[in-house]
This record gives C-alpha cells, sequence and structure tokens, in this order.
C-alpha cells in the first residue's frame, strides 16, 4: 500500500475509534432514558408538581413535541404509553448499535469489504425504524391522551434518510464484491 494510503486508513482508524467512543456513550444514554422514562411512569402519582398555566399534574413533553400529562393518565393508558417508550428506546439503541458495529469494522481497517456494506445496510434499516417509530408518536396523543402540536410527516424524513442508506450500502456491496473478484484475477 503507498504511504498516503496507509495515512488515510490510520486517519480512518483513528476517527472511527473516536466515533465508536461517542456510539458507546448514545447507548448508556439510551438505556439510562428509557430507566428514567420508566420511573417516571411509574412514580408520577406520587409526585406532583406545578406547572405554567395553573394546576398541579406531572407534565411531561417528549423528545419531539408530543405532550402528555402523566399524572392524569389511568394504567392503561401508561402501558400503552410505556410501550411506545420501549420501542423508541430500542430503536434508538439499535441505530446507536448498528453504527458502533460500523465504526468497529472500520477502526480495524475493514472499510471496503462486503461485512462494512451489510453493516450499513443494517444501521440504514435501523434509521427506517427510527423514522417509523417518531412518525408513530404523532398517533401516540391520539391513543393516549391529548391531541399534539407537531406537523404531520415529522418522521418521514428519517425514513426516507434511511432507505438512502440502505441503497448506498447496497451499492457499496456489490462494488466491494467487484473488487474482491478482481483482486482474485489479478
Amino acid at each position: 500500500m503507498r504511504p498516503v494510503n496507509e495515512a488515510r486508513l490510520a486517519r480512518i482508524k483513528k476517527i472511527s475509534g473516536i466515533l465508536r467512543g461517542i456510539c458507546k456513550a448514545f447507548l448508556v444514554y439510551c438505556v439510562l432514558g428509557f430507566l428514567v422514562m420508566v420511573r417516571f411512569l411509574v412514580g408520577s402519582r406520587q409526585m406532583p408538581i406545578s406547572f405554567p398555566g395553573g394546576g398541579r399534574a406531572v407534565y411531561w413533553q417528549s423528545y419531539n413535541g408530543v405532550a402528555i400529562i402523566v399524572s392524569a393518565l389511568t394504567d392503561r393508558e401508561r402501558v400503552v404509553l410505556a410501550v411506545i417508550l420501549a420501542l423508541s428506546w430500542a430503536v434508538m439503541f439499535n441505530c446507536g448499535y448498528q453504527l458502533h458495529r460500523l465504526m468497529g469494522s472500520y477502526s480495524r481497517g475493514e472499510v471496503f469489504t462486503t461485512k462494512s456494506a451489510g453493516q450499513i445496510r443494517k444501521w440504514g434499516i435501523a434509521c427506517v425504524l427510527w423514522g417509523v417509530v417518531n412518525f408513530g408518536w404523532m398517533l401516540a396523543p391520539h391513543v393516549i391522551a391529548n391531541a399534539s402540536k407537531k406537523q404531520p410527516g415529522e418522521g418521514l424524513s428519517l425514513v426516507v434518510n434511511g432507505l438512502v442508506v440502505v441503497a448506498i450500502s447496497w451499492f457499496m456491496e456489490m462494488a466491494s464484491e467487484m473488487r474482491e473478484e478482481q483482486d482474485l484475477i489479478i
């Protein structure tokens, strides 16, 4: 390998290692965020607080603007919200995990391989699922409690981005197979 390419590969490995560490922090954030939300759902009846506009209620606003007064929810509505939250955090965790695995491959120098192209595809699918779940949050208030103020189509941009990543991974997989075939011929 030429010295210039060796230097580039070394930079890819270094930056991928740093990004892998950031992904680990994101995975910890997902686990802690889920635990905090579950604790909040379970303990919200014992923790009424005042909020602007008067009254005493536990008020929570999710990461994408779905406003729910948790202390007013019935047990059935809490279970539905817990399932939606579990799905949301699980999909976010999966997206971070797939990116973590991809950065692990890159940090080992496995950049243009069939394995890394497949990992990019898994990451793209995780992004699509994250967009679908974000889109589902638009429907959550109708299932649970209050109406949302968000505009329709919030999660669709993530779905489109995820599909683009899946297509790119498909191209990369074909290119890596062509390269492997070429290496065998030479």
